[in-house]
């Protein structure tokens, strides 16, 4: 832009001072032809005009050389100034860019922290959704298995309540039979059980028919003595109801089933359930000794603080003594019938635990291959 500038107004000038020049020398070489073509012959005043004509033209070119380079200077600084003043309109235009750019990267950052706490905001409400829920299952499983146990203990109950009523039937019936009997073969026998009756009924029967040497105190054993020398291991048959915790010893004559022998006892406790079916005992020991469960001793005898399992080691034992097991008649496995402990549930790690009172009883009437039934 300068350039055109500078030529549009410096090129006219610089034609004119030229068409000046040109036309002034032609004027003087004309001159000097009419003359006689030499300055010899011009006079003082002529020289000094031609002079004064050359000194002006000289000076009016330097005036124009002058104004020329003032308007080319001027053009510089229009377009230094002009340039500047874009350069600074550029950038204000570019900050005032900047400036909205950032406003919106601030407006978009504001609307994402925004959207950023809703979504929090609604996730936390979510997951306080999804845990009072969760609780509100737990809790309502909670109530209904408790409902289902409470119904379980009930019905458990009631299924108890029946056996014990059909228990003391079967056995009242039992003893007004072998009343019956005793009275049909020996007449001087029924003024004696009439008497008894009389004195206490049923459980007076009961305690005449159970002698004396097979009571266990705190224990429920009965003993039908007029059928117990007829019981043989050829006719023995022993049955067990784990819910009932009890242990019966039946007389089996020509398909017929004889109570003889029922006494309570302590099965299996939880992690250590009885195993339940048909089985023959496969092994009878007098005097028998647990290989799992007893006491660990130390150096000295002493009894070493454990869980009494022989497969653990406990600090400072060096001698293991297992459980004694008296009388001991192996059914399946590991588990068997013998003395032991006998409270009001199951406390066993598996076998059958009977009063001492009876076990002996039962060992002696009973051998290897009588038929064990296990219920629930």
């Amino acid at each position: 832009m300068n350039i055109r500038l500078f030529c549009s107004r410096a090129v006219p000038a610089i034609l004119a001072i030229s068409a000046i020049t040109l036309t002034s020398c032609t004027v003087d070489q004309e001159a000097a032809l009419f003359t006689g073509g030499s300055a010899a012959g011009k006079s003082e005043k002529e020289k000094t005009e031609e002079k004064k004509s050359e000194e002006k033209s000289e000076s009016s070119f330097a005036e124009k050389m002058r104004i020329a380079k003032e308007e080319r200077a001027k053009a510089r600084a229009e377009a230094a100034e002009k340039k500047a003043k874009e350069k600074a309109e550029q950038e204000r235009e570019e900050a005032r860019k900047l400036a909205e750019k950032k406003k919106e990267e601030e407006a978009l950052a504001k609307k994402e922290e925004a959207e950023k706490r809703a979504k929090e905001a609604e996730e936390k409400a979510l997951a306080e959704k999804k845990a009072q829920e969760k609780r509100e299952a737990e809790e309502e499983k909670a109530r209904k298995l408790a409902e289902k146990k409470k119904a379980e203990e009930e019905k458990r109950a009631a299924k108890i309540a029946a056996r014990e009523k059909a228990r003391a039937e079967r056995r009242a019936r039992e003893a007004r039979e072998d009343a019956e009997e005793d009275a049909a073969n020996s007449r001087e026998e029924v003024p004696a059980v009439a008497e008894r009756r009389g004195r206490g009924g049923f459980f007076s029967r009961l305690s005449v028919s159970t002698p004396g040497e097979y009571k266990s105190e705190g224990h429920d054993v009965f003993v039908n003595q007029r059928l117990l020398s007829s019981l043989s291991p050829s006719n023995a048959k022993i049955e067990i109801d784990l819910s009932e915790q009890r242990a019966r010893v039946y007389k089996n004559s020509g398909g017929v089933k004889q109570l003889v022998i029922d006494t309570q006892v302590s099965t299996g406790k939880s992690g250590h359930t009885t195993p339940t079916g048909t089985f023959r005992i496969k092994e009878k020991l007098v005097h028998k000794r647990s290989t799992l469960y007893g006491r660990w001793l130390n150096s000295s005898g002493a009894t070493v603080r454990s869980d009494g399992d022989s497969r653990f080691r406990p600090a400072g034992g060096s001698q293991f003594v297992g459980a004694e097991m008296p009388y001991w008649m192996r059914v399946s496995g590991g588990v068997g019938m013998h003395i032991g402990y006998v409270p009001d549930y199951p406390a066993s790690h598996g076998c059958i635990r009977v009063p001492s009172a009876v076990q002996p009883l039962i060992y002696s009437k009973v051998g290897v291959g009588t038929q064990v039934t296990i219920t629930h």
